[in-house]
């Protein structure tokens, strides 16, 4: 058991591990004594209805401890509160997702309400965008892609969050991940049910003030958030419902994005996105899959030859360089020369008489080696996103090095996702986002980005 002071639930005075009653005001120093048993050890946020404490199990693990604060004057305030409270700890329980904090226990204690959840060791976004102001575009896009990643999780679970705000999303020391936090007035989403004037003004869009909130009141919110992180303008600090064109603060922010912001933001709500994913896509700027992708057909006799499948038609508005070649050294299996696919090529010609095909230039990649026996299989192409991709390097690696790093896991995890061998075409690898570095310690450097690439594999 660790001899670090414990504070009390009551005066919050420290005192002495060894105690079980305050010695200061009397009051019982153990939290849910007739369960798991906690204490708190600091106080580490103080509201007007609420606080966060750090606390310890019995297990000695960490935990963030939350508590109503009742100071209330009103018997219905004080019951609608205890309500929220009570439906924060139900919608936390119920949901797994790894950007939003379990819950561990929810009890009363002596007249005051507790909700035992993660101990999260990081900072919120208002306190990174306070202390450092406005943040890069790469940054905020990756961070964007998380949020979006939570926010369409929540909505299909019939939860609208309705609190999106900078300070509501901390990044963990280790590893950068955002968590989302602070469920006290999320609610389970009914159509056209109106409910308690409730948000945060400069991030709560109009028909919240109104007491109806939906899923495009989420995305209005993060829309609002989007642009705080990226100008720097605290929208709590301005005229109500104010978003200036992003480009008239930061100029070097792409046009893309401002647009993105601006739709979201939008006063009606018919007016906006209509879903998360429908703005995680403006973002990024494409779909997360494809559902139909385009296929490289073999080409009649008859007719001219099936033309290479584009990879560079919008794509090529992107500001990201593609990744070399040679970023793409993961091969599948051990690799073959171009001289096996020139005789495959040959061996299919004669088996259909001289008919022509569409042949896919498979660059410098590697392909598996060929069978004894040669099935002839037509390949597609398709596009294939991988968003918010983590992972570290060695301390000193270069652009190369990382570059090849990331390559081989978007490889790896369109591998998971074909469940087969694919290839990606050469020159068509992209960074949707740029690498964000995350964090640096003794074991090497972390960093966060997107990748987009067209993948060759067999057509099904």
């Amino acid at each position: 058991m660790t001899t670090q002071p414990v504070i009390c639930p009551s005066c919050q005075k420290p005192n002495s591990v060894s105690v079980s009653l305050c010695q200061y005001c009397g009051s019982d120093l153990i939290l849910n004594n007739d369960g798991p048993r906690y204490w708190l050890t600091r106080v580490l946020k103080e509201g007007g209805q609420g606080a966060v404490y750090e606390g310890r199990g019995e297990d000695g693990t960490i935990y963030a401890v939350k508590e109503m604060l009742d100071r209330f004057t009103e018997p219905r305030e004080r019951d609608e509160a205890a309500v929220r409270f009570a439906a924060e700890a139900a919608t936390l329980g119920r949901l797994v997702h790894p950007r939003i904090p379990r819950v561990y226990a929810s009890f009363n204690d002596e007249g005051r309400h507790y909700l035992v959840l993660d101990f999260i060791r990081g900072e919120d976004l208002d306190e990174i965008v306070t202390r450092e102001g406005a943040q890069p575009e790469a940054r905020v896009l990756a961070w964007a892609d998380e949020l979006c990643d939570v926010l369409g999780y929540l909505h299909a679970q019939g939860v609208i969050y309705r609190d999106m705000k900078p300070s509501n999303v901390m990044v963990e020391q280790s590893g950068g991940t955002l968590k989302l936090i602070d469920f006290g007035i999320a609610k389970v989403f009914q159509v056209q049910a109106r409910g308690t004037q409730i948000g945060t003004p400069g991030y709560a869009p109009p028909e919240q003030y109104q007491g109806l909130a939906t899923r495009a009141s989420d995305i209005y919110a993060l829309g609002a958030t989007l642009h705080h992180l990226l100008s720097g303008r605290n929208p709590q600090d301005e005229p109500p419902f104010s978003y200036p064109p992003l480009r008239t603060l930061v100029p070097t922010i792409s046009a893309r994005t401002e647009a993105a912001v601006a739709r979201a933001t939008q006063m009606r709500q018919e007016d906006r996105f209509q879903s998360i994913a429908e703005l995680r896509a403006a973002l990024l700027p494409t779909p997360v899959r494809q559902v139909t992708p385009p296929r490289v057909a073999a080409a009649s006799v008859t007719r001219p030859a099936a033309p290479a499948v584009p990879v560079t038609n919008a794509r090529a508005a992107r500001t990201m360089p593609a990744l070399s070649p040679a970023a793409i050294a993961v091969p599948a299996s051990s690799p073959r020369r171009r001289g096996g696919v020139v005789a495959l090529v040959v061996l299919l010609l004669l088996i259909i008489g001289g008919a022509g095909f569409a042949v896919l230039r498979l660059g410098l990649l590697p392909s598996p080696p060929v069978a004894a026996t040669v099935t002839a299989q037509v390949l597609v192409a398709q596009p294939f996103v991988a968003p918010g991709i983590e992972l570290g390097v060695a301390l000193g690696s270069d652009a190369t090095a990382l570059d090849q790093a990331f390559a081989a896991e978007f490889l790896r995890l369109a591998r998971g996702d074909c469940a087969c061998e694919p290839q990606i075409q050469s020159g068509s690898l992209h960074y949707l986002v740029a690498p964000v570095e995350l964090s640096t310690d003794a074991t090497g450097t972390r960093y966060r980005a997107s990748l987009e690439g067209m993948l060759l594999v067999p057509q099904r």
